[in-house]
């Protein structure tokens, strides 16, 4: 099986999970929420509790971006350099999936206590 497709995603993934963490960082360091990050309704240079947000969200941001990170990084070496069962590849996926909604919850959550 071609998996040249499957290693771009793989790849999106690991550059993901890096972006979030960066954000992040950045975000704890200057204070400025990102606004990639952030609902398209969302002001972010007038939010209602801007630390607040920042408080709650940081060790999320770390955690799913180390997620993504890891899960993009194990699915691009078993794409690339060994041949996994479906049931492996399956589980992978549907962890990254599980961190994606949890990473949506958990910011639509934050966004509806700290910055509306």
């Amino acid at each position: 099986m071609d998996s040249g497709f499957n290693l771009i995603f793989d790849v999106i993934e690991v550059l993901a999970g890096a972006f979030i963490i960066y954000s992040g960082i950045n975000m704890k360091r200057t204070g400025l929420i990102p606004s990639q990050l952030v609902g398209k309704d969302i002001d972010v240079l007038s939010v209602r509790d801007g630390d607040g947000f920042i408080k709650s969200m940081f060790p999320a941001y770390m955690i799913c971006g180390a997620i993504f990170i890891i899960l993009g990084g194990i699915s691009f070496y078993t794409d690339k350099f060994s041949e996994m069962s479906l049931a492996f590849n399956l589980s992978v996926t549907g962890a990254l999936f599980l961190t994606c909604v949890a990473f949506i919850i958990l910011t639509k959550l934050a966004e509806n206590r700290y910055l509306k």
